[in-house]
């Protein structure tokens, strides 16, 4: 599968996303909402470089009122981590203290969470 760089920028006078492939002049195409654009990209370059739809990977990219949808992905991707390793931690914790023989909810009150959590993260 091969990888091509899509940039979908808004054309307001046509109530549309314009497509511009990166590495290719005279290729380009639109779509009236993001999903159908990159759709029409997909198929345009298959049509292209003569490789089926199913080969094409997009890294898609949006060039639209100043944001910065990348970085808004990479800190959600990064939050997202960040709490899969407070739950682990989290659970890791609650198991300590209850195998110390602190009381769950004792437990809870340490780990601010309600001993009904408690319960849910000893169980597994």
């Amino acid at each position: 599968m091969t990888t091509y760089a899509v940039t979908y920028r808004r054309d307001p006078g046509y109530d549309a996303w314009l497509v511009d492939i990166d590495g290719t002049d005279d290729v380009h195409t639109f779509g009236r909402n993001l999903d159908e654009a990159a759709t029409n990209a997909r198929e345009a370059i298959a049509v292209t470089v003569d490789v089926p739809e199913s080969a094409v990977e997009l890294d898609e990219r949006i060039d639209v009122a100043d944001v910065d949808v990348e970085e808004l992905v990479r800190l959600r991707d990064q939050a997202l981590e960040a709490h899969e390793i407070y739950l682990a931690r989290q659970r890791a914790a609650a198991l300590r203290l209850t195998d110390a023989g602190v009381s769950r909810r004792d437990a809870a009150r340490l780990l601010g969470v309600s001993h009904q959590r408690v319960q849910q993260l000893v169980a597994g």
